[in-house]
């Protein structure tokens, strides 16, 4: 059973601006035997099946968003040894079915090896959730996240698949969740967002939403209903307790000091 993408903008988009395409750097071996760094557009074909030390330039904020959340799982599984998160890892997702590098995946019931790829066969396992950044920069890439993986995830067996997506271009452009999960008949639905916009991955805990200006993707434990704090916000968010308490504790002392004061009497008056 396949499901319709709610996301089909990608169809009535212009077609590429040559000027602001997604470029891959590879490196080659040259006929002297010297290595050399090529840059070329980003192509369908490559995206699908990357080499090893494959790049592809997407920009700052792609970048940074697939950081954030690849940081902010490791250090929620950090004390489960078979929790296993990667960020930009080849996976091998079976027989006639593309072989990618997603942003993030999380996969479950796996030692935490340094693996040059992931066979999805071999290791008997497919990933719990896949985190696809979208880059708006190429239509065509922009089509196999939104779309094509779509059908690739389903069928490789990933129980949730979440694509933090920018349908129009600009860096400063809001992004949108669409998140999909296994049925029961290994179809994929869609996941219903609540009152907030955010998204639940019930296979990892943790709600998926986006700051009020829809520039940032945000985190919250399903357990605990508390935010995500990245490491620089708790750093933040500790200094400032440390500040408060302080200035309390200096506010009582000069409050004791006072107490402690002899009090001054008023000279009798003559009767």
């Amino acid at each position: 059973m396949t499901v319709k993408t709610a996301l089909t903008q990608a169809d009535r988009e212009p077609a590429d601006d040559p000027s602001d395409v997604s470029t891959l750097l590879r490196w080659v071996e040259r006929p002297n035997g010297r290595m050399e760094l090529r840059e070329t557009p980003l192509t369908p074909e490559d995206y699908l099946d990357p080499q090893e030390g494959d790049t592809w330039v997407q920009g700052e904020r792609h970048n940074s968003t697939r950081g954030f959340l690849a940081q902010m799982f490791r250090l929620h599984f950090c004390d489960d040894p078979e929790i296993l998160v990667t960020e930009d890892l080849k996976f091998l997702l079976g027989p006639g079915l593309s072989r990618p590098a997603p942003d993030v995946a999380v996969v479950r019931g796996v030692h935490r090896g340094d693996r040059g790829v992931f066979d999805v066969v071999a290791e008997g396992i497919a990933p719990c959730l896949i985190i696809e950044v979208v880059s708006p920069k190429s239509r065509r890439i922009r089509k196999i996240d939104v779309k094509d993986k779509v059908d690739d995830y389903r069928r490789a067996g990933v129980p949730e698949y979440v694509i933090v997506d920018r349908p129009t271009r600009g860096e400063n452009s809001p992004f949108e969740l669409v998140g999909y999960r296994l049925d029961s008949v290994g179809g994929y639905r869609r996941i219903e967002p609540d009152a907030q916009g955010r998204l639940l991955c019930e296979t990892i805990g943790v709600w998926i939403g986006l700051s009020p200006d829809r520039l940032h993707v945000l985190l919250w434990n399903a357990a605990t209903g508390e935010r995500m704090l990245s490491p620089e916000e708790a750093v933040a968010a500790r200094d400032t307790e440390i500040a408060a308490r302080d200035t309390e504790i200096a506010r009582l002392r000069a409050e004791l000091e006072q107490l402690r004061e002899p009090r001054q009497t008023r000279p009798a008056r003559d009767s």
